[in-house]
C-alpha cells in the first residue's frame, strides 16, 4: 500500500485531473487549482510561502468535502485567481496554470477562451471525458448560461449541477497522469452559449477544477429555464444533517465528519474514503464511484493509490478485479426548489468535530 505520506511528495507535480472532451480553456495536463474551506493552511512539508488546502480540525469547512470553495475564488469560478499566495506570486502549488493576469483568455470568462467552443444538442445525454491523475474526494460537474449571468462567480454554477461522483486515488499503469474517465450528463433542453464546469473537492492540499466553452442548440419544445437532470448521485438532493443512518439520495447527505490530518500536516487514519464507504456501503460506495475511479475498493483498469493497490481497501466489492461500471448515470429532474443540492452548497455546514 502507498504511504499517505506520499500524497504531500506528490502533491507538488505539475498534471492532475482535469477536463478533457470537451477541452479545458486552461489546456491539457496544467496544474489549475482551488482549494476548499474558509482559511489557509501552512503546513511544514510545504514552503511557508505556499497557500494551501486546510484538512486539519481547525477548518471542518475544508474537509466536508460539500464544495465549500474559499473566498479566494468566489470571482474566478474556473481559476486563476489573484487572492492566493505562491512561491513566485500566485503561481505556486496552486496554480501552474498561471492566473487571470498573466492568461486573461483562460480566466476570464468575458473573453473568448483558446479552445474553438463544443457543440452539443440540447437535452441530450453525452459522455465528457476526464484526464489526469485523481485524488479521492468527490467530483461535481456543472453549468453557467451566459445570458445569465457573465459565468465569473463561483456562485453561477450552483443552478444547473449535472452531476457527481465520488472517486478514490487512481494512477495511470505505466504513467500515473495517463488515466481517463468518462462522465455522463444530460445536458439542459435549452438553447444557449454555456461555460461547463468541472470541479473537484479532493483530499489533498488543493482540489482542482476547470471550464469549457460549448453552445447548447437544438432544443425542443416545451423548453424550461427552471429544470435540469441530474445524475442521481445523493449530492443530487440531499440534507445536511447529522443522522448518519438515512444518508442517500432524498437523504442526508454523505460528508465528510472527521479531517483526515492532523494540524501539522499527519494522516490520520480517517480518509474521506473510509467515511463514504461507512456511510453508504462498500457496494453504494462503487456504484456512486466514477467508472475505473476507485481502483482499491471497486477494481477497474487502473492502478490504486492514496487508498492502496488495486482491491485491498478492505471493505472492497465482490469480485473486485479488472473492469469497474460505475452505477451512475441515475437521472433525476431537479430545479432549485425540488433538488437541494442548489441549496445547501456554499452555506455553513453543520459538522461535529
Amino acid at each position: 500500500m502507498v504511504a499517505k505520506s506520499v500524497l504531500a511528495v506528490l502533491a507538488v507535480c505539475n498534471a492532475h485531473e482535469y477536463l478533457a472532451v470537451p477541452p479545458a480553456r486552461s489546456g491539457k495536463a496544467m496544474l489549475n487549482a482551488v482549494a476548499m474551506g474558509s482559511k489557509f493552511c501552512h503546513y511544514p512539508h510545504l514552503s511557508a510561502n505556499e497557500d494551501s488546502q486546510c484538512g486539519d480540525e481547525t477548518d471542518p469547512s475544508s474537509w466536508s468535502h460539500l464544495f465549500h470553495v474559499h473566498p479566494a475564488w468566489n470571482n474566478f469560478a474556473c481559476g486563476g485567481s489573484t487572492l492566493v499566495q505562491g512561491s513566485v506570486g500566485s503561481q505556486g502549488i496552486m496554480q501552474q496554470a498561471g492566473d487571470i493576469k498573466s492568461h486573461p483568455t483562460t480566466f476570464d470568462m468575458s473573453l473568448q477562451g483558446p479552445e474553438s467552443t463544443t457543440q452539443y444538442i440540447a437535452g441530450s445525454e453525452v459522455e465528457l471525458t476526464l484526464r489526469g491523475f485523481f485524488h479521492q474526494g468527490v467530483m461535481r460537474i456543472a453549468l453557467c448560461f451566459r445570458d445569465e449571468s457573465d459565468c465569473q462567480q463561483q456562485s453561477s454554477y450552483n443552478k444547473y449541477i449535472l452531476g457527481y461522483h465520488f472517486t478514490e486515488g487512481t494512477a495511470g499503469n505505466g504513467d500515473i497522469y495517463d488515466v481517463s474517465l468518462p462522465f455522463n450528463v444530460k445536458l439542459p433542453n435549452r438553447n444557449g452559449r454555456v461555460v461547463l464546469q468541472f470541479l473537484v473537492d479532493g483530499e489533498d492540499v488543493r482540489s482542482y477544477v476547470s471550464c469549457s466553452d460549448i453552445e447548447l442548440t437544438g432544443a425542443t419544445s416545451p423548453i424550461s429555464k427552471d429544470k435540469y437532470t441530474c445524475n442521481g448521485h445523493p449530492l443530487c438532493n440531499c440534507t445536511v444533517g447529522d443522522d448518519q443512518q438515512s444518508v442517500g439520495l432524498g437523504l442526508t447527505c454523505p460528508q465528510g465528519r472527521e479531517p483526515s490530518i492532523s494540524p501539522t500536516g499527519g494522516a490520520r487514519g480517517t480518509d474521506i474514503v473510509k467515511q463514504y464507504k461507512d456511510q453508504v456501503g462498500t457496494d453504494e460506495f462503487c456504484a456512486l464511484c466514477i467508472t475505473n475511479g476507485c481502483p482499491s475498493t471497486c477494481g477497474g483498469e487502473y492502478a490504486g493509490f492514496y487508498q492502496g493497490d488495486k482491491c485491498t481497501n478492505t471493505p472492497i466489492i465482490k469480485g473486485c478485479g479488472a473492469t469497474h461500471k460505475s452505477g451512475l448515470p441515475r437521472f433525476v429532474t431537479c430545479t432549485t426548489e425540488t433538488c437541494k443540492s442548489s441549496g445547501w452548497i456554499g452555506l455553513p455546514m453543520d459538522v461535529s468535530v
